[in-house]
Order: structure tokens, then C-alpha cells, then sequence
């Protein structure tokens, strides 16, 4: 196996994720070439030992990985054994963020130490005039030349001790302020805006001016609401969404919450 494709799989990950790297892995072995059909959801219950819905969750994932195609009375058929340029992120809480970086690695183009000046403030959420550790950089998708997102990560002052680290990343930059200072990072705010992208980013993001995009803000606490870090990436809108699954459970009584 290719390590330099993209991991689905990690420990404590759903079963369906571990089914989807299975299938991935056959993929790109050529068990499965080009234009073959995958087994069908019944043949792989029984391989697996899994639900139907196990299967088609895998399926989902591997098609938003653009590996697949379903086609009603055909089945299930391998439509390339390469990951596509345009990245789904599925999210199921703080730990999915993990699997995005498994996919998407960032390369850091630059740092600076900064204080946030009243726009900073407002976009950060931060009081103006706090200091900050600014890190730039691009996120790729396995050997992608292209990238999916410019990033622009801030650290609170107290945690800029991370910086020797922040080389060729496999972890969330959270999860280096975790191991460094001893803290837990408890609450992921997240905020996502439509916009169109100006003529710089678009030249390095290699979009026509004015293309849609997405920005995506994420906000990482602390348990005493300390804000540790911001992530603020602008995603093209040709390369990237974003899937959410929350579900409702069932109270004794038949209520919802």
C-alpha cells in the first residue's frame, strides 16, 4: 500500500470506517480494478460480519471520496483507485477532526508572532491588543499538487512553545497543545461562511477572482473557556464540503431529545 495515500482508519474509529479502509485498501491493491464491480451489500455483511447500514455508511464514504459509483440494478462499480481533489469532511464531534487530518496534511509557508488589532479581534473573538503565534500555510489532499484550503492558524502566547513542532503535522495542532501543556481541549466552536475569493488567494488557490468559497472557523477551548487556538481556512468551493449527521434519541416515554 501507497503510505503516502490517505489514511481512513484510526483505533476507536466506527466500524463502517473500518470497512471503508478495507475496501480502499483492495482498491488500490487492484483486487477491485478500474470498472469492476464491488461485492454487493449482502456478499459484504456476510465478509464482515457487519449491518447493512455498516455497508452502506462505507459506501457513502468511499463515494464522497469520489472511489465509487452506485448505480440502481447495476451495483456498486470502481470508478478510480486515486482519491479525488475535492475532499468531503464528515463530522461525528472533536475526535472526526482527527480523520481530517489524516486525509489533509497542512504545509506550513510561515510564522509570526502578532497582536490582534481590532478586525483580528472581532474574527478571533479575542479581546484587542493579545498576543498571538500566526501560522500560515496550505492543506493538500494525499499527493495532490493542488491545494484544497489556505489556512491561517493563531495559538494564544502562553502555548507559541509548540512551534519546534509543527513539522510535517499528523496530529491537530489542539492535540500538540494537549501533549505539551497537560490541558484538554473540550469545546470545538465552528462557524462556516460563503464567500467569494479575492484575487490574491485565488492566484495561490489556482480559482478564477470572485469563484465561490467556503470559510471555515473553528474555535478550540479549554475547560475554563480558554480560547487555545483558531483555524481559519479558505476552502475553493469546488474542492471541499462539509456533512454533518446528528441524530435524535428516543427518551422512555417515546420524547425526543
Amino acid at each position: 500500500m501507497n503510505a503516502a495515500q490517505p489514511q481512513l482508519l484510526a483505533s476507536g474509529q466506527p466500524r463502517y470506517m473500518l470497512l471503508a479502509q478495507a475496501l480502499v485498501d483492495d482498491i488500490r491493491s487492484g483486487r477491485y480494478p478500474i470498472d469492476s464491480l464491488l461485492p454487493t451489500e449482502h456478499e459484504l455483511c456476510q465478509q464482515f460480519n457487519v449491518s447493512r447500514h455498516t455497508v452502506r455508511e462505507a459506501f457513502r464514504r468511499l463515494s464522497e471520496l469520489g472511489l465509487i459509483s452506485r448505480q440502481p440494478g447495476v451495483g456498486t462499480r470502481v470508478k478510480t483507485n486515486q482519491v479525488a481533489s475535492r475532499y468531503t469532511q464528515a463530522s461525528d464531534g472533536i475526535e472526526s477532526l482527527y480523520e481530517y487530518v489524516r486525509d489533509v496534511h497542512l504545509e506550513i509557508t510561515g510564522s509570526e508572532d502578532l497582536i490582534a488589532d481590532e478586525e483580528l479581534a472581532e474574527r478571533l473573538d479575542c479581546r484587542p491588543g493579545q498576543a498571538w503565534l500566526h501560522v500560515m500555510g496550505f492543506r493538500y489532499v494525499g499527493d495532490e499538487t493542488v491545494p484544497i484550503a489556505r489556512t491561517d492558524v493563531y495559538i494564544a502566547r502562553p502555548y507559541r512553545g509548540i512551534e519546534s513542532e509543527l513539522v510535517d503535522l499528523k496530529v491537530p495542532v489542539y492535540s500538540l497543545i494537549e501533549q505539551k501543556y497537560g490541558l484538554r481541549v473540550v469545546e470545538v466552536q465552528q462557524k462556516i461562511h460563503a464567500v467569494n475569493i479575492g484575487e490574491a488567494d485565488a492566484a495561490s488557490l489556482r480559482v478564477e477572482p470572485g469563484s465561490a468559497g467556503l470559510l471555515v472557523i473553528r474555535k478550540y477551548f479549554a475547560p475554563n473557556d480558554e480560547l487555545l487556538e483558531v483555524g481559519v481556512s479558505l476552502h475553493p468551493g469546488e474542492r471541499f464540503a462539509y456533512s454533518s449527521i446528528q441524530r435524535l434519541q428516543v427518551q422512555s416515554g417515546g420524547k425526543w431529545r
